[in-house]
This record gives structure tokens, sequence and C-alpha cells, in this order.
């Protein structure tokens, strides 16, 4: 606030008057800096709030909580990563559930399987297919060629 001296009657005497034009000025500068410090807080609320959201996207793409319900043999081929996908295809024993057709599901004329037979498969290592192809999957005929190779794990394992 301006505060403008005036001499009156006494010239000793100063008082304080008020120049109304410079008053409602300031006053008017006085309420935009307000302004501006409540738009200022309210965009760190915002950039806070967003931040948030951020790490929630990312942590929901990262892991995303609907997981597929069936999956073709070329996604199951790319998952298990040991053969081709034409191998998967020309070879039934390979896949999920070892040919056994309980294990699968033709989805618009494609073979695809659930998810958990999918993770189940995903988990078993060389050596234990065999096991697995006759105890969980019902397989009572194993291929010769698959029999040979899986000797063949077994042995470098040591069994």
């Amino acid at each position: 606030m301006l505060v403008f001296l005036s001499y009156h009657k006494r010239p000793d005497y100063v008082s304080p008057v008020l120049n109304p034009a410079k008053e409602d000025s300031l006053e008017k500068i006085n309420n935009i800096d307000l302004e501006i410090k409540e738009i200022q807080l309210q965009n760190e609320k915002v950039d806070r709030r967003l931040s948030v959201m951020q790490k929630l996207i990312e942590e929901l793409a990262a892991n995303p909580a609907v997981e597929k319900a069936y999956y073709n043999v070329e996604e199951c081929a790319q998952m298990k990563g040991a053969a081709s996908v034409l191998s998967y295809k020309g070879n039934r024993f390979m896949l999920p559930g070892c040919g056994n057709p309980r294990f699968c599901v033709h989805i618009l004329g494609r073979l695809a399987f659930p998810a958990p037979v999918v993770k189940r498969w995903l988990e078993i290592p060389d050596e234990e297919y065999l096991d697995y192809a006759r105890n969980e999957c019902g397989v009572t005929i194993i291929p010769p060629k698959y029999a040979k190779m899986a000797s063949r794990g077994q042995l470098q394992k040591g069994e």
C-alpha cells in the first residue's frame, strides 16, 4: 500500500493520505499474484496425480491382470522356444497335452489350448516329458522317436 504525504495547515504535521486509484491497482496485482499461486498449486496437484496414474498404467502394462484363456499352436511354440512352429504343428505329441484331444479345443477352426495346460506344459523339462505324457495326459502309446529322445535326455542328466 502506498502512502502519500500531504501537508495540511501546519507545516510540521504530516498525515498519511491514500491514493484510491493506486490502492485499487495494488489490490488487483495482489489478487493476480494469489490467483497465480493457486494455479501453480493446482498444477502441482495435477502433476502428482498424473505421475501416480502413469505408474499404475506402467504396472498394468507390465503385469496384465487379464490373461489369455487359450493359446494357439504358434503362441505355444513361441513361448516354449525349443523348436520351430512347423515342428510343433507336425508333431502333436510335442504340444501341450501331448496330443490328447481332452487337453485342446478348436476355436474358429484353429487348435488352441487352455492357459493352465499351457503353463504346466511350459514347466516340464525334456527329461520328465514322458512321465508328463503318461501320468498327466493319459498317453498310452509313446512314439518311438520321442522315447529315444527322452532316453538320451535321461542319460545326459545321469539317471
